[in-house]
């Protein structure tokens, strides 16, 4: 008796309408000002889902039979003295044999099983299992999440050139071991295309010699017959400008522009001097993090970390969120540290979620039953051939049975 609530949805229904309606609270009001996980991890939250997950067993397990038992159900009906009284029950003409309509049906694309005086046709039959599957993922998502909780989430700030063997959990506030080294070899924020003013000056006297206007990727003319220069790059917070000097399309070398006045003086060339003027305001690309992996003092791996490309090693991902420079201009990142031991679980319920409302929506199931009463066969629809449109496709199948 348990067992059948359990499983009924008479406990289904009361408990998706309580947890939508507590979500709800959940949302608007948080338990502590922006902390809405805390609400939907505390044990009475759980505990509901819990139940439902219990429920929802409870039903995939009774569907499961259903669908075991299936065709055993379909061939006890198939008595003609209750075919007889369907109306949709159509007739075969006389001299109709059993194996030759199964052949038929079976070149309509029928699967045909007979026993004694009667036949069984059905098609996408896996469209009845749409439902199951579905309930099957979200098992399987429900027990990805209950996995997660047994990974972590952390962060960490390093320096360029700095490594760490810790991360910082938030929930116990201490350093916890990462179980590996993580170092941080390079970083440098990415923009888009930035457009800078470069003035030339006289080397030998300082004096403005020309006023150039373009942006990254593009190469301007310098005020020296057959010299030209392609800018390769401008740091912003730097505000330094890097240039790929050229003679007559040949590469003479890069050269380090920086503002006039600045401490470390842009160096002359062909007699001049190149600086950055001005340039607009900068629209931030991407954050590039160079990193290593180590073990025992050695490098095991090395990539790239960027904004929602994470790097993964031994079930922790790395993500990048953050970046700022120091009063003396040295780079420091932001990473979180996450491992999830549920994520391939929820993945895979994730494509058995679209897998089942395929074959829930867009196969359709249609069984046929045939049973031999006297000299005649009767032929009657049991599953598929609802409304006007299969009892027309009921009728043209009869019409090329015939």
């Amino acid at each position: 008796m348990l067992w059948r609530f359990l499983s009924s949805l008479k406990l289904t229904i009361p408990l998706l309408l309580g947890l939508a309606l507590v979500s709800i609270v959940g949302t608007l009001k948080p338990a502590e000002s922006a902390r809405y996980e805390l609400f939907y991890q505390s044990l009475w939250f759980r505990l509901l889902l819990g139940l439902l997950a219990v429920n929802l067993a409870g039903c995939t397990v009774r569907t499961l039979r259903r669908q075991w038992g299936w065709i055993d159900g379909l061939f006890d009906a198939l008595v003609p003295e209750r075919l007889v009284l369907s109306t949709q029950a159509q007739t075969l003409p006389a001299g109709a044999a059993l194996p030759e309509l199964a052949g038929r049906l079976a070149r309509h694309g029928y699967r045909v099983e007979a026993r004694q005086e009667s036949l069984l046709a059905h098609r996408g039959r896996c469209g009845r299992w749409g439902s199951t599957v579905v309930h099957l993922s979200l098992l399987l998502i429900m027990l990805g999440a209950l996995f997660g909780g047994a990974g972590f989430v952390g962060t960490k700030q390093l320096y360029v050139g700095h490594s760490t063997e810790n991360y910082f959990d938030w929930d116990s506030m201490q350093d916890l071991p990462l179980g590996f080294e993580f170092r941080l070899d390079h970083f440098e924020p990415l923009y888009y295309p930035i457009h800078v003013r470069v003035v030339v000056n006289d080397a030998s006297n300082g004096q403005l010699i020309s006023t150039l206007t373009a942006r990254e990727g593009e190469t301007v003319t310098l005020p020296v017959p057959g010299y030209t220069a392609r800018i390769e790059k401008f740091i912003p917070i730097e505000k330094r400008l890097i240039l790929s000097l050229y003679w007559e399309n040949t590469f003479l070398g890069d050269y380090d522009a920086l503002p006039v006045g600045n401490k470390e003086a842009s160096a002359a060339v062909f007699g001049m001097t190149i600086h950055p003027d001005a340039f607009q305001d900068p629209l931030l690309k991407q954050l590039h993090s160079e990193v290593s992996i180590l073990q025992n003092g050695q490098v095991v791996k090395q990539g790239v970390i960027e904004v929602n490309h994470p790097m993964i090693y031994e079930g922790v991902a790395v993500y990048q969120t953050a970046f700022d420079q120091d009063q003396f201009g040295n780079w420091y990142a932001g990473f979180q540290m996450s491992r999830d031991p549920g994520e391939p679980l929820v993945w895979a319920g994730s494509v058995m979620l679209v897998l089942g409302f395929v074959l829930a929506f867009v196969v359709r199931p249609r069984v046929l039953g045939v049973a031999a009463d006297g000299d005649r066969l009767l032929l009657v629809p049991l599953r598929g051939f609802v409304g006007e449109g299969g009892t027309r496709a009921f009728d043209e199948l009869v019409k090329r049975l015939c």
